[in-house]
């Protein structure tokens, strides 16, 4: 039977080596919904660039990815491994100026650094020095 309720749409942000992270975020999400959703009358909508953007030319890539995606979530949860992400004439990475767009706009966001083992050799140390910066400096803000 059809419900009212309100929808919440949740970015999952990330950078390219935490696909599986990114898929158990939509299956935790999606338990929930059937759990709670009824009876809290609150839908919760996983949002991600590959499912909710078109790919466009004329402009920066992550530009559109904020105007298509980005703007119109109401929370963010995102999820690092091994790399911060490649820049994107803003920011650091496109994970990294999402997260400073909802941080700005005083929207929530949660925050999961996997501390999975990693093989050594598929390693960049450049990208987990710049993650380690990174998730020090929003330990001192959340």
């Amino acid at each position: 039977m059809s419900f009212n309720a309100k929808v919440i749409k949740v970015l999952i942000a990330s950078p390219g080596d935490v696909a599986n992270e990114r898929e158990a975020i939509a299956e935790v999400i999606s338990r929930w919904n059937s759990m709670n959703s009824e009876t809290q009358q609150v839908v919760l909508l996983p949002v991600g660039w590959e499912t909710h953007s078109a790919p466009l030319l004329g402009g920066r890539a992550q530009g559109f990815i904020n105007e298509q995606v980005v703007n119109g979530c109401d929370m963010l949860v995102g999820v690092f491994w091994t790399r911060l992400g490649s820049p994107t004439g803003v920011s650091e990475s496109g994970t990294v100026e999402e997260i400073e767009h909802f941080i700005d706009n005083g929207k929530p966001v949660m925050l999961y650094f996997s501390s999975q083992q990693v093989d050594i050799n598929n390693l960049d140390l450049e990208q987990l020095q710049s993650l380690r910066a990174f998730q020090k400096k929003m330990q001192k803000i959340g």
